[in-house]
């Protein structure tokens, strides 16, 4: 599967820089394909899987374990892609509360947090290209937010090509503005 990766990360830019350019070919196409990398991306799928579980009612406080280490790590790791590109991403959490009231597949009251980087467009400031993973992960049971679920597939692969996706599109600049996020709370509906 992460052999993959490429081609899809290929899909998605060709879709960005064409929607971009009015059907004209870009050269800037080539150099962002060749900017992908598939080790940096296993790298952060091998990360995010190394949490144990991100389950969205799983540990916040933890560096090593759970949902508040994962979703830290992301905004880290957003943190320093914008350092490196003389700070383009504005990079902030996203977060709601939600309690038991809101559905039967939250256990407790809790703050659900997105991570949310933005790359203004120079044309089209208000007008959005979204990429997006999901950060959390789940057990066969969705209500265990204690048992190990790496979730690589479900969805760290998403996740780290949304990062992936940042990382080489920050060195550029869009007519339309580019937000890379990492959503929680898609397993509780």
């Amino acid at each position: 599967m992460i052999r993959n990766i490429p081609s899809l990360a290929l899909l998605l830019f060709s879709g960005l820089i064409f929607q971009q350019t009015n059907a004209q070919t870009d050269e800037r196409i080539y150099e962002i394909i060749d900017s992908v990398s598939a080790d940096r991306i296993e790298a952060d799928i091998r990360k995010l899987a190394g949490f144990g579980t991100r389950n969205t009612f799983s540990d916040t406080i933890s560096d090593t374990r759970g949902i508040g280490a994962a979703r830290r790590w992301i905004k880290s790791e957003f943190d320093n892609i914008s350092n490196n590109c003389d700070n383009c991403l504005d990079v902030f959490y996203q977060k709601d509360f939600v309690t038991t009231e809101d559905g039967e597949r939250i256990p407790h009251d809790a703050w659900v947090v997105n991570v949310v980087a933005v790359q203004k467009g120079t044309k089209y400031p208000n007008r959005y290209i979204i990429m997006s993973g999901d950060i959390d992960s789940r057990a066969s049971n969705t209500m265990d937010f204690e048992t190990d679920a790496p979730g690589a597939n479900d969805n760290a692969s998403g996740m780290a090509g949304a990062i992936e996706a940042a990382r080489v599109l920050s060195q550029y600049e869009f007519e339309s503005s580019v937000v890379y996020v990492g959503l929680s709370g898609e397993e509780q509906g």
